[in-house]
């Protein structure tokens, strides 16, 4: 950690360069939506909006300004490389659940950016009340699985054919979630327990 980043949020060091985490607002939808568009769509399909689309990542901003989302983007040189989202349900009785993605562009990936995204968004989620947050990826995200177990997320249910790419080809997507305790620390402490 090389300091602060607007926000609160660290300025780390990655692969031998500084990366900015800072909260996403709404004069960045044009480069959350070129990032969007230069990531593999399959890293993409778990989302429930599609941010390679003006409107998707429209109703981001809006999920933002409303308070039901907040947006972790990592940057370098005024670039992003990674997000980190966390989604509360607007359900009242489901307002204790967040959703959280993390998307990492693919020459950044296997450096610990996706894990540290990953970090601050429970770090993130623990202060907005939540208490239990949950992911979901494809099977074939190895990386992304073993990430989420690193901090203490379990798997609790494969949706059989639950997403589809733009040829209708089908995918099984894996659910996991994780308690959160108000009273834990940072996003890592889950690291231990899976060494």
């Amino acid at each position: 950690m090389t300091g602060g980043a607007p926000g609160g949020l660290p300025r780390i060091s990655v692969d031998g360069g500084d990366v900015e985490l800072r909260y996403m607002e709404p004069g960045d939808a044009d480069a959350v939506l070129a990032f969007a568009r230069s990531v593999p769509k399959h890293d993409l399909m778990f989302l429930q909006t599609d941010i390679t689309t003006v409107e998707g990542v429209n109703g981001w901003v809006d999920d933002v300004l409303l308070g039901l989302a907040a947006v972790i983007l990592a940057t370098r040189a005024g670039e992003i490389i990674g997000f980190g989202a966390v989604a509360r349900h607007e359900a009242i009785w489901m307002r204790h659940i967040a959703d959280l993605h993390v998307v990492v562009g693919t020459s950044w990936r296997g450096h610990g950016l996706g894990h540290r995204l990953a970090s601050e968004g429970l770090t993130l989620a623990r202060g907005l009340g939540v208490r239990r947050a949950t992911t979901q990826m494809t099977l074939d995200q190895i990386a992304a699985m073993r990430t989420f177990r690193a901090l203490a997320f379990v798997p609790v249910a494969v949706l059989h054919d639950q997403v589809s790419d733009t040829n209708g080809e089908t995918y099984d997507l894996l659910l996991m979630h994780r308690d959160l305790d108000p009273g834990d620390g940072g996003g890592d402490e889950g690291d231990a327990a899976a060494s």
